[in-house]
């Protein structure tokens, strides 16, 4: 049993450089640290993002955790783990305190963090009334989810299945239940309303009306690929929006952001991988599905550059986790196509926008994704003031979900080229993307860098002209010996597991995502 320590202890033997949230190496180091009962001190780059330049003058490296024993310089989770299963680890915990040790650098703050801005809150729900008793929205819509029965229904004698829906008699003798309605011309008259409100929707082709002899779906059973994850509910009505336009898009997006991580943390354990199907059953869930809503009246065109950049790159790295507790996961090459072309988000005028819309179209310039024929706009010239000039960085900011893309992390609309810069740097360190080889004269870079190569340059070495402006140190000085003759190129394997540790698959297959 892991022994009770106190994590922040001043002067601790022990002191890791990490993130919050969503680092599941952070995660797994801590956790091992706290098995061993041992102390530390952590100096959070979230809260203090100051401290980056201290982390990279005493470890030289980019990426997080970093850790630190009686002021020796560790490693990552990986070197903790390697130094434990070969038993050094106690050893080096047990040793003299270093010179470093003292370093004022190795020291957290003594003030607070400086904090973020303050977010924009979320707009009031509304509340509707039904026989006397008034529930905001997402509670009524709980209520129902837990009190209609849904299942799949057959019509035309079995010749024709619809799924995931409810009788309208029976969602008549619900609501006269469950709210006291005297009648079944009250239930029918607040069932109209809730239909009106959007809260569910016909399931087969019923008229604008409700009738007690039609099938429906409620409006959050209508998530699938191809239909938007944020349309749990409708933020319009013909009454109206609950806002016009958010004036912090950027802000919405890092309140639903902390919201999900929130969710998200009690189904992780201790070595950062999550349980997707408890996260889809956590009632905080719906209720973040609900906020998600609110994006539907964002339009992407209208943001400046930096807000829009950064916008969909913080976007993106949410959806994802968004879409695998709520469809699944796709594994293999055809599901996947099926997840990125189909998983999308609705904004302003009902615009549909998937991950790989997101990606290939607003960040890249409106270039084909990987082993597709069009770009993603070529039929929605529409969409043309959305796209923004191609950056390579990007995809050192984009987390697909696999363990080979980069980790996550925040960006800001007037911090995202400085970021993006410590992003590639911290790319191009690790040998899991860029690996030189003198001796074979070789170079062996990610996956990534093939998939996407038009980003980079249009030959080897052009490409790793592109990566060597993010190089450092002694892979600087490899690459710069490398590019003084000829040399290989090879790409090595992408790892597309990922965090889960349950969760339900994504089998859907989309053969004309790839023509289309």
């Amino acid at each position: 049993m892991a022994a009770t320590v106190a994590p922040q202890a001043a002067g601790a033997r022990v002191v890791i450089f990490s993130l919050k949230d969503e680092c599941p190496h952070c995660k797994k180091a801590k956790t091992l640290l706290e098995e061993l009962g041992w102390p530390y001190q952590e100096i959070s780059l979230t809260s203090y993002p100051e401290k980056r330049s201290d982390m990279l003058q005493l470890a030289d490296r980019m990426t997080v955790p970093q850790i630190f024993i009686q002021g020796r310089h560790v490693g990552g989770a990986a070197e903790l783990q390697e130094l434990t299963e070969a038993g050094k680890l106690q050893a080096m915990y047990d040793a003299e305190p270093s010179e470093l040790a003292s370093d004022p650098r190795l020291r957290r703050p003594e003030y607070e963090p400086r904090g973020d801005a303050k977010l924009p809150e979320a707009p009031p729900e509304p509340e509707i009334c039904i026989g006397g008793q008034r529930l905001a929205y997402p509670q009524l819509v709980q209520v129902l989810l837990e009190g209609v029965e849904v299942k799949d229904r057959s019509k035309h004698f079995g010749l024709k299945t619809i799924k995931r829906c409810f009788e309208g008699s029976a969602f008549l003798g619900f609501l006269r239940s469950k709210f006291g309605l005297a009648s079944d011309e009250e239930a029918t008259q607040a069932a109209q309303e809730l239909l009106a409100a959007g809260v569910f929707s016909p399931a087969d082709g019923a008229g604008a009306g409700f009738s007690d002899k039609e099938l429906y779906r409620f409006q959050a059973h209508t998530a699938s690929a191809n239909s938007p994850l944020n349309g749990v509910r409708k933020w319009c009505s013909k009454d109206g929006c609950l806002i016009e336009t958010p004036a912090n898009p950027l802000g919405v997006v890092k309140r639903l952001k902390g919201q999900l991580s929130k969710i998200l943390q009690p189904h992780m354990d201790g070595e950062g991988n999550i349980d997707y199907i408890a996260v889809a059953e956590d009632p905080a869930f719906l209720d973040f599905e609900h906020a998600t809503a609110e994006l539907q009246v964002v339009d992407l065109a209208t943001l400046p550059e930096p807000v829009r950049r950064a916008f969909v790159i913080n976007l993106y790295n949410m959806i994802i986790p968004h879409a695998f507790a709520k469809l699944g996961i796709p594994n293999g090459d055809l599901p996947r196509v099926a997840f990125f072309d189909g998983v999308c988000y609705e904004f302003a005028s009902g615009v549909l926008l998937s991950l790989n819309d997101l990606e290939n179209g607003v960040l890249r310039g409106n270039r084909a994704a990987p082993f597709h024929l069009k770009r993603p706009f070529a039929s929605r010239p529409d969409l043309a003031k959305t796209v923004l000039p191609v950056d390579h960085r990007i995809h050192f900011a984009l987390n697909c979900g696999a363990k080979s893309c980069p980790p996550v992390k925040w960006f800001t609309a007037e911090g995202i080229d400085e970021e993006l810069r410590l992003v590639a740097m911290a790319w191009v360190e690790q040998d899991d993307n860029v690996k030189v080889d003198l001796e074979r004269k070789r170079l062996s870079l990610s996956k990534i860098c093939s998939w996407f190569s038009a980003d980079f340059g249009a030959n080897k070495v052009e490409i790793a002209k592109t990566l060597l402006q993010h190089a450092r140190g002694n892979k600087k000085d490899q690459m710069e010996k490398l590019l003084q003759g000829d040399f290989a190129l090879k790409h090595m394997p992408y790892d597309w597991s990922t965090n889960s540790k349950r969760a339900v698959p994504f089998t859907e297959i989309c053969l004309s995502c790839l023509v289309r």
